[in-house]
């Protein structure tokens, strides 16, 4: 384009950013496509930097039309799966809804799908952003998470979504008139996607199973098809190893204990939990996932009773330490059976190379993540494999 172009096109960009708090810049490993969905509308979250040149800044809604929609269907996301609902004022008697499985064409549809969502799988959902994504479009960055009912499905397996909602706004009534939705974890968005369907399927008959104990809270704030992107809360632990600080190893290194210093850790940290190694003699519930990296392993203590690692019972063994984890942003990836050297190093890889793929840097060492004992069937066993990033964006 010439100069004249370009000038035109900054100012309407500069415009609508100002017109609107426009998201306009994301961070360029944030856009990229990550093993992930291609909006419907081609791209309309990971393009938007690009294409807010093309919001008129006189044909589109007007900041204070922008702000209050905005305000209001935040509100009422709060509300999608209670037993408030959402508000018919906000949305068109005709609108569109579509997503990879399913398509209405009214509200009392869209209406329905919504409750059906609630009574069956009992689904919370979480909205990270709101923003402004064409003249008279606002999109939301979402997480969403469902259980099934016990009866078929006796293993219980969680269902969890991360996507898009790309929102219509018609011009004469301010009413969201179409509503798209789309999810991280596949390629082809179209209704009745072959690969939307394969993803649910494959999530359902997901057999590994999770203690119901207590375990470290995390959000998962992007669902690939090879890996997750979660936020972990603080989360407190009792730590032991061969005297190797965690902060001085490298990337790589290998995230098994040797057996001999894993069965050491391992007793060290039973007798404190079990009260024969703190003051008080204080026994303590047992939690999951236990971590374990080269020199390292880590029992998860219960936050929800001691809150900080001053309230903890003071531990009598110079074996065990006592922190609190920062938590942060962390990729993930889960695997079934024994976790063997072998199979955690080649998941290491594996989520290594897809972090190097999609522009996240790595900021830590990798963790291996056993919800179970030992006695459970390998075939039902969680294991992840988790590292720290740090420049991750939505």
């Amino acid at each position: 384009p010439d100069d004249a172009g370009r000038t035109t096109a900054t100012t309407m960009a500069m415009a609508t950013m100002m017109r609107c708090g426009v998201h306009a810049v994301r961070g360029g490993a944030a856009r990229r496509r990550r093993g992930g969905a291609v909006d419907a509308r081609a791209g309309a979250e990971a393009s938007s930097a690009t294409t807010t040149s093309s919001f008129g800044a006189v044909d589109g809604m007007s900041a204070e039309t922008c702000e209050g929609l905005k305000r209001a269907l935040a509100e009422d996301l709060t509300h999608l799966f209670d037993a408030k609902g959402i508000d018919a004022a906000l949305y068109a008697s005709d609108v569109s809804f579509t997503d990879p499985l399913t398509k209405y064409d009214s509200f009392a549809g869209y209406k329905f799908n919504i409750d059906m969502l609630r009574e069956v799988f009992k689904p919370t959902y979480t909205m990270h952003d709101i923003y402004q994504t064409g003249p008279w479009e606002i999109s939301t960055r979402w997480t969403m998470v469902m259980g099934l009912p016990a009866f078929p499905f006796m293993w219980k397996p969680t269902l969890t979504f991360t996507g898009l909602s790309i929102m219509g706004i018609d011009p004469e009534t301010t009413k969201v008139k179409t509503h798209v939705d789309t999810w991280d974890s596949i390629e082809n968005q179209k209704h009745l996607s072959p690969e939307g369907v394969a993803e649910v399927l494959k999530q359902i008959f997901d057999f590994s199973q999770t203690p119901a104990l207590e375990t470290p809270g995390y959000t998962v704030m992007k669902k690939f098809a090879d890996y997750e992107v979660r936020k972990y809360d603080s989360y407190l632990v009792a730590e032991t190893g061969p005297g190797v600080d965690v902060r001085e190893m490298k990337d790589g290194a290998p995230t098994k204990m040797d057996p001999q210093a894993a069965g050491q850790s391992f007793n060290s940290l039973a007798g404190y939990i079990f009260g024969k190694a703190n003051e008080g003699g204080a026994k303590m519930e047992m939690t999951t996932p236990v971590f374990t990296n080269s020199g390292r392993m880590q029992f998860v203590l219960s936050k929800d009773k001691y809150e900080s690692v001053d309230k903890l019972p003071a531990s009598t063994s110079a074996a065990v330490e006592l922190k609190e984890e920062s938590g942060g942003m962390f990729i993930a990836k889960k695997f079934s059976g024994i976790a063997t050297d072998e199979a955690a190093n080649d998941v290491e890889k594996q989520l290594r190379k897809f972090a190097a793929r999609d522009g996240l840097q790595t900021s830590g060492p990798a963790a291996l993540a056993q919800y179970n004992d030992p006695f459970t069937n390998p075939l039902l066993r969680r294991n992840e494999i988790i590292i720290p990033v740090s420049n991750f964006e939505m």
